[in-house]
C-alpha cells in the first residue's frame, strides 16, 4: 500500500537520488574525456562523432554506478530524516525503523527490476555502439573479420582444435581432429593446414589422417567431417567483446550451442549469472545504507563509510568473478558471492538493532 509516509520517502529518494546520479554521470564522463582526449582529437573524428561517443556510454555509465549512487541515496536520506528527528517523530507514534526499511527495501527490489531490463537493453545498445565509434572511427581498426585462435570443442567422439578459425567466413586453418572410439582411445588423427566449416559439413583440404590402430598414413585432396557444429556460434568470442556486452538472451543461447560442443563454457556462464547479480547489487546496498544507518548518525561519517563499503564489496564481487571464470568456484557462487556476504552482513545488523 502506498501510504503517505510511502510517498514521502519515495519522493525524497527519487530527489536525492537524481542529484546524486546526474553528478556521477558528470564525473565519469569528465574523467572518460579527459582519459581519451588526445586519442579523439588525434583520430580527426568530426565532433558529432565524438559526442555522440560520450552520448552512448551514458546507459552504460548509469547501469554501472546505479547500485552505488541507489545506496547514497539511501543512506543520505536516511541520515536527514535522523539529523530533523523525522525519525523520532515516527517512534512516537508507533512507527519502528523496519517499517520505513521494509518500504526501502520493496522499492529497491522494483528498482532492480527495473535497472536489469534497462541494462539488457539501453546498456548493451550503448556500449555496442560506443565499442564500435572507439575501435572503427577513433582507432581506425578492421573489426569486421576478427578471428578465433585456439579453438577446440568435442562433439560426440570427435575433438576437433584449430590454430585460428574465422567464424563470419566460415573459415580456419591449422585444424588437428581427433576421432576417438568408444572406450575415448584415439582412432584417427587428422590434420589439414585449411578448412571450410558449414552446419554438418567440415571440409578439410589436403588432409593427412593417420588411423593409430592400423598403422596407416592417408594423405588426401579434401576430407568430409560430418559435425553439426555451427563455426558461427563461436562468433561472440571473436568479436573480442566483453561477454557482459551481450544480453542474457544472446549469452543463454550461446551457452546452450558451446554446452552441446563440449566447450568450456564457465567465463560464459559467469557473465550470464553476474549480469543479474550486479544489478541485484542494488538491493544489497539498501540494506547495507540502511545497516549502517542503525550504527552511525553522523552524515559526512555515513557517506564516507558508504564509500568504503562500496570498494569493499567491489572488491569481493571481482574476486568471485575471477575464481568462477577460471572454474574454481561454480559460476552462479562466483556472481552471486558479494551479494550473499554483504546481504547476509546486511539484514543481521538491521534485525539486531531492531531487537535492541
Amino acid at each position: 500500500m502506498f501510504t503517505i509516509l510511502n510517498r514521502y520517502l519515495f519522493k525524497q529518494n527519487l530527489f536525492l537520488m537524481l542529484i546524486i546520479l546526474f553528478s556521477g554521470i558528470a564525473i565519469y564522463l569528465i574523467v572518460d574525456f579527459l582519459t581519451r582526449m588526445n586519442a579523439i582529437v588525434d583520430s580527426g573524428i568530426p565532433m558529432g562523432t565524438a559526442l555522440m561517443y560520450f552520448l552512448y556510454k551514458i546507459p552504460l555509465i548509469i547501469a554501472q554506478i546505479m547500485p552505488a549512487i541507489f545506496m547514497l541515496a539511501v543512506i543520505v536520506q536516511v541520515a536527514l530524516m535522523f539529523q530533523s528527528n523525522e525519525m523520532v517523530a515516527l517512534e512516537t507514534n508507533s512507527i519502528s525503523f523496519v517499517r520505513p526499511a521494509g518500504f526501502f527495501i520493496v522499492y529497491s527490489l522494483l528498482f532492480f527490476i527495473a535497472l536489469l531490463f534497462f541494462s539488457e537493453t539501453m546498456g548493451i545498445k550503448g556500449y555496442q555502439e560506443t565499442k564500435t565509434i572507439w575501435d572503427v572511427d577513433i582507432r581506425q581498426r578492421d573489426v569486421a573479420d576478427r578471428g578465433i585462435e585456439d579453438l577446440w570443442f568435442k562433439e560426440g567422439q570427435t575433438i576437433v582444435f584449430a590454430e585460428k578459425a574465422w567464424p563470419k567466413r566460415g573459415e580456419g586453418r591449422g585444424i588437428t581432429v581427433y576421432q576417438l572410439d568408444g572406450s575415448d582411445r584415439i582412432r584417427e588423427v587428422i590434420q589439414a593446414g585449411r578448412f571450410t566449416a558449414r552446419p554438418g559439413e567440415w571440409i578439410l583440404e589436403n588432409p593427412v589422417i593417420i588411423r593409430t590402430h592400423e598403422f596407416q598414413k592417408l594423405e588426401k585432396d579434401t576430407h568430409e567431417l560430418v559435425l553439426k557444429t555451427d563455426l558461427s556460434s563461436f562468433s561472440a568470442m571473436a568479436s573480442r567483446l566483453p561477454y557482459e556486452s551481450l544480453s542474457i538472451f544472446t549469452l543463454g543461447g550461446i551457452i546452450s550451442d558451446l554446452r552441446e560442443s563440449g566447450s568450456n563454457v564457465e567465463r560464459l556462464a559467469t557473465a550470464w549469472h553476474s549480469k543479474i547479480a550486479y544489478a541485484f547489487a542494488l538491493v544489497v546496498m539498501t540494506i547495507l545504507a540502511l545497516a549502517l544507518a542503525t550504527l552511525i548518525r553522523n552524515i559526512y561519517a555515513l557517506v564516507t563509510l558508504s564509500l568504503v563499503i562500496v570498494f569493499l564489496y567491489y572488491t569481493v564481487y571481482v574476486f568471485g568473478v575471477s575464481y568462477a571464470e577460471e572454474g574454481i568456484i561454480a559460476p552462479v557462487l562466483g556472481a552471486w558471492l558479494a551479494n550473499i556476504v554483504f546481504g547476509v552482513l546486511g539484514l543481521g545488523q538491521i534485525l539486531w538493532s531492531e531487537r535492541n
